[in-house]
């Protein structure tokens, strides 16, 4: 049965950026000015890790979430993360930090139980959550492939590992990134899909969030190691849920098509963790992270897929 686990909180900009670079921005808007002291101001940077395994009809899911937003004062941080195993959503890092001004604010900083572990040239080896005897690592090794949005965002899936109780699970891992201004909205929403070994899936929203009907872009890598770019998958919500905390409807069900007709997915919520910001109303913000399940056909070949759908409303 599908559950929303709603929570009030202040809602900030899930983000952050690759180490070696910053991401382009999602919008046309002027190059960013940087200040005296090398911030760049007005920035948000979005980073998403999220590691996932699937064995049957059991998946377990890790998403982290980070943020870094510039102010002439600093860069404000938020990083957080859940897991999601056996229908349960379990919240167990939520930090929000100011850091001084800096050249490079898309670099994940440690804070407090999060600790990081940085390899050559600055990429991002080991996530790790200590507390007490609780330990979750999250290792991201070899990269399968890599892709660059239309929009600045880039997206690498690697293998990976989650370690929870010193039991090592094999998995894949998705590291996105990607900014916008701060005065703009975000790009739309992102979904990343697996079938095992045989095929995996990113899609990104290139439009606002919250459009009932939409396009896509995507893509895909396919166990022989074939990559396929889609550039207008057209999305439509095939069912929504109310969801009473914000006074919305959020999606539970979407069906998604390329235009040519060669790719088509339909996908169902499975379990939810939805929270709602605070905002002047009646309508509030919503940020949602669904574990989802369904089918995907790219030509004749027919594939069961899980995975994790980002979804905001403004």
């Amino acid at each position: 049965m599908l559950r929303f686990l709603p929570t009030l909180i202040l809602m900030a900009g899930l983000t952050a950026c690759h180490t070696e670079a910053p991401p382009q921005g999602t919008d046309n808007a002027a190059p960013p000015e940087t200040g005296d002291d090398g911030n760049l101001q007005g920035q948000v940077y979005e980073r998403a890790v999220v590691y996932i395994t699937s064995v049957g009809d059991s998946t377990l899911i890790v998403p982290w979430q980070f943020s870094a937003r510039t102010r002439p004062s600093g860069v404000v941080r938020t990083a957080r993360a859940w897991l999601a195993r056996g229908g349960e959503w379990e919240p167990f890092l939520q930090e929000s930090w100011e850091t001084p001004p800096t050249r490079v604010p898309w670099r994940l900083h440690p804070r407090g139980r999060l600790r990081l572990v940085v390899g050559e040239g600055g990429a991002l080896e080991t996530l790790l959550f200590e507390e007490g005897r609780r330990r979750l690592e999250v290792e991201i090794g070899g990269t399968r492939t890599e892709w660059s949005g239309s929009q600045g965002a880039t997206f690498t899936i690697s293998d990976g590992a989650a370690v929870l109780s010193e039991r090592r699970l094999p998995g894949l891992v998705l590291d996105l990134a990607r900014a916008h201004r701060g005065e703009s909205a975000p790009a739309g929403d992102w979904i990343f899909l697996i079938s095992g070994d045989s095929v995996q899936v990113v899609m990104s929203g290139t439009n606002e969030p919250a459009a009932t009907v939409g396009t896509l872009e995507g893509w895909a890598r396919l166990q022989d190691s074939r990559e396929i770019l889609w550039r207008d998958i057209n999305f439509s919500w095939a069912e929504t849920r109310a969801f009473e905390e914000a006074r919305r409807e959020v999606p539970v069900r979407w069906r998604l098509t390329t235009s040519d007709g060669e790719m088509s997915v339909d996908l169902e919520v499975k379990t939810a963790h939805i929270e709602a910001g605070e905002g002047e109303g009646p309508l509030l913000p919503v940020d949602a992270l669904l574990e989802v399940a369904g089918s995907l056909r790219i030509g004749e070949a027919e594939f069961s897929v899980r995975g994790l759908v980002r979804h905001g409303q403004r």
